[in-house]
């Protein structure tokens, strides 16, 4: 979340008086903070732990150096981060550009989120901690300074934004399934509302960024969002907040939990069957928790960096409390995993992602793929490009399959295994967000009856 909460100069001179001491008696304790706002990186130089020995606080140019072990471990948490949400989201994108069956509109807006995670990992954690929280001083020049803030926020906004388009996709495809699902021309409007907001929303963020010199001689260079009014600065940041991590949170929360309560209420279809029942029951409970997953996750990464943000413009002193360092940058480098955890939730939890990695892993000779991968892949590349079929596809009782499992890219598609390839013997009860049913086979003997196919390609 854009956390908008930078400290102006005034603010930061009266916290260094308010601990007795000049600015040229002690630099080091000028917190500096730059939040990126929808960068969610609220850049702080804090001060150095108060409990830290003043030999390894003060550097040679008057500037705060840390003790090299927390560097170290600075360092290692943001490079893993980093790589993770790089990677992840980076190979995402590769599996839904590389296929045609893929870039569904629904994929489209789960691209749009990996973009936005990929720049927040690249952009708005390297400036952060390197600047902020290893030289403690702003090394990248003028220019960069309200660029980088910028772009920053840019990045949260489309993150958050994106995900709320999703969860609205699901919303209306699942609890209203007779309306028309949504086409390109609808997702590309959908897609340039959000590209414009994430850019408009941010530009006061550009605009009172600055580049201020403090310290000794004025010769520590810090990236500053400097508001003429304090009360300016603390609106604004509530509007960051409300805009990026309040009204998303409600949208995802409300939705999330109507498609659970339709999926939990929905009854199968034909005469009860204990063992049938059982695993659609299993199931459920499965996509019960991806959606708690969703709503926790989003919650809880993003709260701790809100809330000491707003605290911070109501009191700024609270920058200057012993150990505030550590809690700022723990609070940053939760709200920034959220970028990791996206590609798990949204796209690897997904049949059709997930066995897409598998196949990329087995390209590359990391693992063996399984009979029943292996058939998933024939029946969903059946065209070679994965298109899809129209029309009705009434099923026929599967005698001849033990323990089948199907996973449709649109729909439930005509793909009958011989009698030696095996199946895995869970029954599938998967809600594809672009067919108007849930798709269910159990084992041998269940007649599955009609299931309509209203998708297009």
């Amino acid at each position: 979340m854009p956390v908008s909460f930078f400290v102006d100069t005034e603010s930061m001179t009266s916290l260094i008086e308010s601990n007795h001491l000049t600015m040229d008696e002690r630099p080091t304790m000028s917190f500096n903070q730059t939040i990126a706002n929808a960068s969610e990186t609220l850049i702080v130089n804090l001060s150095g732990d108060a409990g830290l020995e003043g030999e390894e606080r003060a550097g040679g140019d008057g500037g705060q150096h840390q003790p090299l072990y927390v560097t170290v471990i600075i360092v290692l948490m943001y490079t893993l981060l980093i790589i993770v949400a790089v990677g992840g989201n980076v190979l995402v994108c590769y599996i839904i550009l590389s296929r045609a069956a893929m870039r569904t509109v629904t994929n489209l807006f789960l691209l749009n989120l990996a973009v936005s995670d990929i720049m927040k990992a690249v952009i708005c954690n390297p400036f952060t901690f390197v600047a902020n929280l290893i030289l403690l001083s702003w090394p990248f020049g003028e220019f960069m300074c309200p660029f980088v803030t910028y772009v920053q926020t840019v990045a949260v906004f489309l993150s958050a934004f994106t995900l709320v388009a999703i969860s609205m996709d699901r919303f209306i495809a699942i609890v209203y399934p007779l309306r028309p699902k949504t086409t390109k021309k609808v997702f590309l409007k959908v897609i340039a509302c959000i590209w414009f907001l994430s850019l408009a929303v941010p530009l006061p963020t550009a605009i009172m960024s600055k580049l201020e010199y403090v310290g000794p001689d004025n010769k520590t260079a810090m990236c500053f969002e400097v508001w003429e009014r304090d009360s300016d600065k603390y609106i604004y940041s509530l509007i960051i907040m409300m805009l990026q991590y309040f009204i998303p949170l409600l949208v995802i929360t409300i939705t999330n939990a109507k498609i659970g309560y339709i999926i939990w209420l929905k009854k199968t279809p034909g005469e009860a069957e204990r063992d049938r029942d059982r695993r659609i029951a299993n199931s459920k409970r499965r996509i019960m928790k991806m959606i708690i997953v969703v709503v926790v996750i989003y919650a809880v990464c993003w709260l701790p960096l809100h809330a000491i943000t707003l605290a911070g413009d109501r009191d700024p002193s609270i920058y200057n409390q012993p150990h505030m360092n550590i809690i700022w940058l723990c609070a940053h480098w939760l709200a920034m995993s959220h970028s990791c955890y996206n590609p798990f939730v949204y796209f690897w939890m997904n049949p059709r992602f997930r066995n897409s990695f598998k196949k990329i892993l087995k390209l590359c000779h990391v693992i063996k793929m399984t009979p029943s991968d292996d058939l998933y892949f024939r029946a969903v590349s059946c065209d070679g490009e994965g298109s899809s079929m129209h029309g009705s596809i009434r099923s026929k009782r599967t005698s001849s399959i033990p323990n089948g499992r199907y996973y449709s890219p649109k729909a439930f598609p005509v793909f009958i295994p011989s009698s030696s390839q095996q199946l895995e013997t869970d029954i599938a009860v998967w809600k594809d967000i672009h067919s108007k049913d849930i798709h269910s086979i159990a084992s041998h003997q269940t007649d599955v009856g009609l299931i309509e196919k209203r998708s297009k390609a």
